[in-house]
Order: C-alpha cells, then sequence, then structure tokens
C-alpha cells in the first residue's frame, strides 16, 4: 500500500475540483511538479496541502528553496516518510 507506484496511480477526487474553483492551487501544483523531477505531487485528502515526493533528501530541499524563492508568504516544510 506504501510503494511508490501504488501511491502514483491513486487519485483523490477533491484534488480535481479544487483544482478547478481555485487556480492558484493549480499553478502552485504545476510548479511543484516543474521543479527537481518529484516522483509525484498530489493535494492531501483533506485539501489542506499540496505535497511532493522525492527520492532524495537533496533533491527535496533543492525543491524547497525554489518553491520558497516564488511562493515567499507560503509555510513549506521538508519531511521523511516513515
Amino acid at each position: 500500500m506504501f510503494e511508490v507506484n501504488y501511491l502514483i496511480n491513486q487519485q483523490n477526487a477533491l484534488e480535481t475540483i479544487a483544482l478547478k474553483k481555485y487556480p492558484k492551487l493549480k499553478k502552485i501544483k504545476l510548479f511543484l511538479e516543474s521543479i527537481n523531477n518529484p516522483l509525484f505531487v498530489r493535494m492531501t485528502g483533506s485539501g489542506s496541502t499540496i505535497v511532493a515526493y522525492y527520492n532524495s533528501l537533496k533533491s527535496c530541499k533543492l525543491a524547497k528553496a525554489k518553491f520558497k524563492r516564488k511562493y515567499k508568504n507560503y509555510w513549506c516544510v521538508t519531511a521523511k516518510t516513515i
């Protein structure tokens, strides 16, 4: 259930609706998809967060720096799955 290929193929029904209703969310998701080759980018189930998954901590930190430069007023944190 927590294998990368399984997670990549999952969908969030709320995400499609939210991205249509709030174009800024779509813009953020597209930006995250374009930096440092993430495995995938997804809105969380409740829609409170957009998450980008990376293979390495280095790629994640570089993406975080790019994100923070572009979106200065947005909260961004690095975390590790367990």
